[in-house]
């Protein structure tokens, strides 16, 4: 299999699979390293491929017409889960996080959580890691942007976490 036709195929195991499949996992299934398939990948995103990196490994961003809704909070670290688990339970997809940063405007990191199992694998890698929150640069207010099939799941997110004091209105 030459280059072109391995990256035709990663388009298509990426564009039938619902979660992200990880580099290695990648370098896997066509037999080489993890360094071609992060190689592939740039030069699929730079001929117009909209995939996305994640955490969790690379996924193609999802033609179904979700509904798609920035919402504002402030927490401290320790409601980190709570409010990541909150969206989730209401069946939401926490695709980011935007703080804006005085010097640099707009900081986005990509989350793509989807489970209750995603969103403890992220607080166990931020520990693993020692990492910080991209809201402790803006004193805990962050902006997530969520997608659902419909505005009442959303809406029903906001609702409980108005109730929990973490809401930005």
């Amino acid at each position: 299999m030459n280059a072109d036709q391995r990256r035709e195929k990663i388009i298509e195991l990426l564009k039938n699979k619902q979660e992200p499949l990880s580099g290695n996992e990648l370098a896997r299934i066509f037999g080489v390293t993890r360094q071609v398939i992060v190689q592939d990948i740039a030069i699929l995103r730079a001929s117009g491929k909209d995939i996305i990196a994640t955490a969790q490994g690379y996924i193609m961003k999802n033609p179904l017409p979700f509904c798609t809704k920035q919402i504002a909070v402030c927490h401290d670290d320790k409601n980190t889960r709570e409010e990541l688990l909150t969206f989730i339970e209401c069946g939401c997809k926490v695709i980011d996080v935007i703080v804006e940063h005085p010097l640099y405007g707009e900081l986005h990191g990509m989350l793509m959580l989807s489970s209750s199992n995603d969103v403890d694998n992220f607080i166990h890698s931020m520990k693993k890691h020692k990492a910080s929150l991209l809201s402790q640069l803006t004193n805990g207010v962050h902006i997530h942007t969520v997608e659902a099939i419909n505005f009442d799941c959303i809406n029903k997110a906001k609702s409980l976490l108005k109730n929990k004091g973490i809401l930005l209105e």
